[in-house]
């Protein structure tokens, strides 16, 4: 007979979490527009701004990465697993902004990444969907979606975990469970909803803000010959790339002014349970 955990377990645990995320961690700052921002907080244009000047190695920035991910993932659950060859690829990184002229290299050149585990590499990195019974799959190539990433210089320094099989596992499964993490946790309430892979998002563990995702957005929103869907919808990829609309300042104005002009998209039928909110649903 299943017993319930101790009513003071979720704020040992939120507690101890907090200890871990204010303990020293050897953090770095980067040196950004007369000012210096801490690696948990910078931006891709931030570190592409410290890689071009020298200032910070694509080695230094993935080491910082590594032990942020062995200080917390412990608890938090937010990476399967870490590839052997990332040291390797940050090395030849460093190596070869050396080699070239500044400006000269791809768009997320050095800069790391993690992919969820169910997306497929063609490498060292197991590709699981979270699930044992993909141990030791060797996937016959890249996901399209990898190509594009690591053609754009970015290095797959892990994979982070998900529901197993993308929550297709059970419907009775909790959400951000799979057999080969455990379960994830949330790293803001730990016992809300972790969404998946969301988590190692959320708690910092690789770079991410919005206009980061516009960055990694620009280089794969493009045609896949293996993706025949994207013959017809390369037809409404924005001229130019994404990047151009983003405001070195953020959103200008108050209020409704701040969306002035903006297209945004609502989410008008329900997918599963995505979409059916009494908030969305009076609001729009």
């Amino acid at each position: 007979m299943a017993t319930k955990a101790p009513p003071h377990l979720p704020l040992f645990w939120s507690l101890l979490l907090i200890l871990l995320a204010i303990s020293p961690s050897g953090s770095l700052a980067v040196y950004v527009t007369n000012h210096s921002i801490s690696l948990e907080e910078a931006s891709v244009r931030d570190l592409q701004h410290a890689l071009e000047r020298n200032q910070l190695t694509s080695r230094q920035l993935v080491e910082f990465y590594l032990r942020q991910i062995q200080r917390l993932n412990p608890i938090l659950k937010a990476v399967i697993e870490v590839n052997p060859e990332a040291l390797y690829l940050v090395d030849k990184a460093d190596n070869e902004r050396k080699a070239k002229a500044p400006g000269s290299l791809a768009g997320l050149h050095g800069i790391p990444v993690l992919v969820k585990d169910n997306i497929a590499t063609k490498d060292k990195l197991n590709t699981m969907a979270g699930s044992y019974a993909l141990l030791g799959l060797v996937v016959p190539r890249d996901a399209g979606i990898v190509r594009k990433l690591r053609k754009a210089g970015a290095i797959i320094i892990g994979m982070a975990s998900l529901s197993e099989w993308a929550n297709f596992r059970s419907d009775y499964a909790p959400s951000g469970w799979s057999g080969r993490s455990g379960q994830g946790k949330n790293p803001y309430i730990l016992l809300a909803n972790p969404c998946g892979s969301a988590i190692s998002v959320a708690a910092n563990l690789v770079v991410v803000t919005v206009s980061d995702a516009v960055y990694v957005l620009d280089e794969i929103v493009v045609l896949d010959y293996r993706d025949k869907v994207t013959i017809k919808a390369s037809l409404y990829i924005t001229r130019g790339g994404y990047k151009q609309f983003l405001k070195a300042n953020g959103l200008r104005g108050k209020g409704k002014k701040r969306l002035k002009g903006k297209r945004l998209g609502i989410v008008r039928k329900p997918f599963f349970d995505f979409g059916d909110d009494v908030v969305l649903r009076t609001t729009f």
